[in-house]
């Protein structure tokens, strides 16, 4: 099997997942408890949430972990939390048409509230269109929200400049679905005032994640229940699954360098040999993560060689795999290169720790075998 959907989801790592096992054994009482075992698991969390924060350079001292279920419900909390729980400091919001349906969908329904939304475009390398900021950023604006890593071409935005721009306008909140980023490339996590974090991204165990934020912010929450996490996010606080997030944080910091250069030799070679076959058109930025790699087919539908791929456990995605089931050009590479063909016939290659040269090798081969038996479309 050769898996590159690793922007979707990575394996679990073997010592996230033991120490996940064994934190389920000995670890089960509710950390909310006024018992000793209860009162034992919630000192945990907090040593947890400093080992987090620790990790991205951020301080215990100005920094919140508020631990959630993924990066959906930490975006969905960031953006609806802070826009709902600051009305009467403006009305107007800023993001991009290349952010992750958790965040363009959540836009959208404040936009049916009577929020003023900007939808930024981006240009040819896949980045912000940074002189239009400029134009529509306003005293009126209290969010803007951008993604640090596209997931589906591996653009790297340019959140530094916007950062630049925005410093002026002191009401403005600066958020970021980070999901690409953490513990994959180099990044000043203290230029984001809330940061969304998926624990499934980067080797941990699906239905945790965390949003990051600066403990001046107030937010609304967005789940009412039993008032834990200081009222921003009710229910029961899972302690085997934090401590599995923070574990595969840690991890994935100690290892990033190793894991980077593992990965650029593999994206490296692919670039190279996709950009000698005439069927394939590389959607490939200047700023850009190894991580992630999109081409279009020419002539060929990219559902029927990625069905022909899985044929061969070769796993690879057409688009984000929260749209992946959606039957329509990916909205992504549009805005990339406007070209509705292009968008339509996308695949993206995305690795992991896990991939190796020899995996990429055997796919270059097999793809070029599976294009010379596909007709043209």
């Amino acid at each position: 099997m050769i898996y590159f959907d690793n922007a979707g989801s990575t394996k679990v790592d073997d010592r996230v997942l033991d120490e996940f096992i064994l934190d389920n054994k000995k670890y089960y009482a509710n950390p909310s408890s006024s018992h000793f075992l209860g009162l034992e698991l919630s000192n945990k969390i907090e040593k947890i949430k400093k080992e987090i924060l620790e990790s991205l350079s951020l301080s215990y001292s100005m920094y919140d972990v508020i631990f959630t279920s993924g990066t959906t419900e930490s975006n969905n909390l960031a953006i609806k939390g802070y826009v709902e729980a600051n009305k009467s400091r403006g009305n107007h919001l800023i993001t991009s048409k290349i952010e992750h349906p958790s965040v363009l969908n959540v836009f959208k329904k404040l936009e049916e509230e009577g929020y003023q939304v900007t939808y930024l475009d981006v240009d040819i390398d896949g980045n912000v269109d940074l002189e239009t900021l400029k134009k529509v950023v306003s005293k009126n604006t209290i969010l803007v929200s951008l993604m640090g890593v596209n997931n589906e071409t591996g653009t790297i935005l340019n959140l530094k400049s916007v950062k630049e721009i925005i410093k002026n306008y002191p009401k403005i909140v600066f958020h970021s679905d980070l999901a690409q980023v953490v513990g994959k490339i180099d990044f000043d996590f203290k230029l984001c005032d809330l940061l969304s974090v998926s624990g499934y991204k980067v080797y941990g165990i699906k239905g945790i994640g965390c949003l990051i934020k600066q403990k001046k912010i107030n937010l609304k929450p967005q789940i009412i229940g039993g008032e834990q996490q200081n009222d921003l996010r009710s229910g029961t606080l899972p302690y085997p699954l934090i401590a599995s997030l923070g574990n595969a944080i840690k991890l994935a910091k100690v290892e990033k360098k190793k894991s980077y250069e593992t990965v650029l030799k593999i994206h490296d070679y692919l670039v190279s040999e996709l950009s000698r076959i005439e069927e394939i058109k590389l959607n490939l930025g200047k700023n850009f993560s190894p991580y992630i790699l999109n081409f279009s087919l020419l002539h060929k539908k990219a559902s029927v060689v990625s069905e022909a791929l899985s044929n061969k456990e070769i796993y690879v995605s057409t688009k984000s795999s929260c749209e992946s089931k959606i039957n329509e050009s990916s909205y992504v590479i549009y805005l990339f290169n406007h070209n509705e063909k292009d968008a339509r016939n996308s695949i993206r290659l995305s690795f992991s720790k896990y991939n190796t040269l020899e995996e990429a090798e055997t796919f270059i081969k097999e793809l070029k075998l599976v294009l010379s038996q596909i007709k043209d479309e």
